[in-house]
């Protein structure tokens, strides 16, 4: 094999593998091809919901389908994309645990107070001592967290 076709072999071989990667990417999303007059109305989405127990916090449109998030039966918070046309479900996430923004920036405190204070140990906490204000106070051990 000459020079020149080797060269345009090893270029065309990861060419070809890229294309092949975008259509197998291109395929498999979860968008909707729906042409704008065959659409269910939004009522018709909301009835929808209401059959399926659903309690709506929000309905939008994404990538040509209707996406609604809310909560279910059980009140765990969900979001599901719906097809424009049959209003069939195409992809659905749903929470098992169900926790509020108050609880998660409650933990987020805890942790950051964790990483600069270090856990407060159960002797410490028994004897009302608390955990030092400063990881600079004299008397402490330095301590490093690497994450």
């Amino acid at each position: 094999m000459k020079p020149p076709q080797r060269a345009l072999l090893a270029l065309s071989l990861p060419l070809a593998l890229t294309l092949t990667l975008v259509a197998a990417s291109a395929l498999a999303d979860d968008d909707c091809d729906v042409p704008i007059e065959q659409w269910q109305p939004r009522a018709a989405v909301l009835q929808k919901a209401a059959q399926q127990g659903w309690k709506v916090q929000r309905l939008k449109i994404d990538d040509g389908c209707y996406e609604i998030r809310g909560r279910d039966e059980q009140g765990r918070r969900f979001k599901a994309k719906l097809d424009p046309r049959t209003l069939e479900t195409v992809k659905m996430k749903r929470r098992d645990r169900d926790r509020d923004r108050d609880s998660d920036k409650e933990r987020d405190r805890e942790r950051s107070r964790e990483r600069v204070h270090g856990p407060v140990d159960a002797a410490s906490a028994a004897d009302g001592g608390s955990a030092p204000s400063s990881i600079l106070e004299p008397g402490t051990r330095p301590r490093a967290t690497i994450e």
